[in-house]
């Protein structure tokens, strides 16, 4: 059916946010349970960062030809197979530890099998939130804010659930606990997102692909908000999959710690996000990447200062509150950057652009901490976020309202 021709309704956007707490929900135990399995598997922070990069490496191609994908092969169907995977690898994982079976080589390969869609059914969800926020009649700012803010809260929830669970549930009824949340996810999924009619292809994948990085690349400010974009996530995410988890668990730290920063995280951001769902309004693209990769800076300097549980809230707080503008207004801005057939291409392509240093970020992080140790693998991390606000300031040109 015809978006278009649907009554005015919130039932998917709400549907669809009820679908990602749960999805939230799961993948916030996961970032828990998992690093800590790792490391009890393998005794190395190189490990972490490799199944970190098997991860995040299909997220790059999976992006960047998710929006082909989704085209072609549909918009439910694609976000479909993408649930389904995840369910299918989350079901494996608890079976196979249920038996004793779950050897780093098998963890590796359910952690490809539930990555390797997750860019194409990302970029189908995102590539129509301008039509399902218009059934709600909502503003699209507005829904990417609320949209961040319920992920937020499931990532507050989901740390403190897990922190609690860790000291009193064993190990395999939290990946069974992830497989249900999994499923639900699916089930939810398959209930309110609406069957978008299938496009008629006028033009091949090649040629669609090439006009979306026509309007990437003939943006400045938006192929800037790129290469900060790619470089921030790259620190971050090595940062919070691989540094943080390996650190913690090699100074004797419980999985609870982590949670309890997690949780700080999440806190942060959800203020900031709630803010901008109230307000409604569209910041300057150069005051929110300056300000956010300034304090991103600040917050991992706390990390090498001190590794104490209060400064670790302190932190998580301190990041949280700086990442939490990024998200809503990026993707406010690619989603207006293009026309409606060519949104789904431009998304793809960007955020495979994006995530393409995180692999790479993962690894070296990872092998790093091996050999030099945290505290200078945590000061790279930050000069890095540093070099991003300088970039910002200097390249995104004069703050004006995009």
């Amino acid at each position: 059916m015809n978006t278009l021709r649907l009554a005015r309704t919130r039932a998917p956007f709400a549907g669809l946010q009820l679908a990602s707490i749960f999805f939230s929900l799961g993948n916030a135990i996961t970032a828990i349970v998992f690093p800590w399995l790792v490391y009890d598997l393998t005794g190395s922070a190189s490990w972490m960062g490799i199944v970190a990069f098997v991860t995040l490496a299909p997220a790059i191609l999976g992006s960047a030809f998710g929006g082909p994908v989704a085209e072609r092969l549909g918009i439910r169907q694609t976000a479909m197979i993408a649930v389904g995977l995840g369910c299918a690898a989350s079901i494996a994982a608890a079976l196979l530890y249920g038996f004793g079976m779950l050897t780093i080589g098998a963890l590796v390969a359910l952690a490809l099998l539930g990555a390797i869609f997750d860019g194409p059914g990302s970029v189908a969800i995102e590539s129509r939130v301008p039509e399902i926020a218009r059934l709600a009649r909502m503003p699209l700012l507005r829904a990417n804010a609320i949209d961040d803010l319920v992920d937020n809260g499931a990532a507050i929830v989901g740390p403190a659930i897990a922190a609690l669970l860790v000291a009193i549930v064993e190990t395999s009824t939290l990946l069974w606990i992830i497989a249900a949340l999994n499923i639900v996810t699916a089930l939810m999924t398959a209930l309110s997102l609406p069957q978008f009619r299938l496009r008629q292809m006028s033009s091949t994948a090649s040629t669609e692909l090439a006009g979306a990085m026509r309007i990437i690349f003939g943006s400045v400010r938006l192929r800037t908000a790129l290469l900060l974009a790619s470089l921030g996530t790259g620190t971050f995410v090595a940062l919070e999959n691989v540094a943080l988890p390996a650190i913690l668990r090699a100074e004797g730290q419980s999985a609870s710690t982590l949670g309890l920063y997690l949780t700080a995280a999440a806190a942060g951001a959800i203020a900031v996000n709630l803010a901008m769902a109230v307000i409604g309004g569209r910041p300057a693209l150069r005051s929110v990447f300056v300000a956010a990769f300034v304090g991103l800076a600040a917050g991992v300097i706390m990390l090498v200062i001190d590794r104490a549980v209060p400064t670790l809230i302190a932190s998580g707080a301190v990041l949280g509150i700086a990442a939490g503008p990024l998200s809503p207004v990026f993707t406010t801005l690619l989603q207006t950057s293009a026309p409606k057939n060519l949104r789904a291409h431009v998304i793809g392509a960007s955020i495979g652009m994006i995530l393409v240093t995180a692999p790479l970020a993962a690894l070296v992080v990872g092998a790093a901490l091996d050999l030099f140790g945290p505290t200078a693998v945590l000061s790279a991390c930050a000069a890095m976020l540093a070099a991003c606000a300088v970039i910002g300031a200097l390249a995104l040109g004069p703050d004006e309202a995009e």
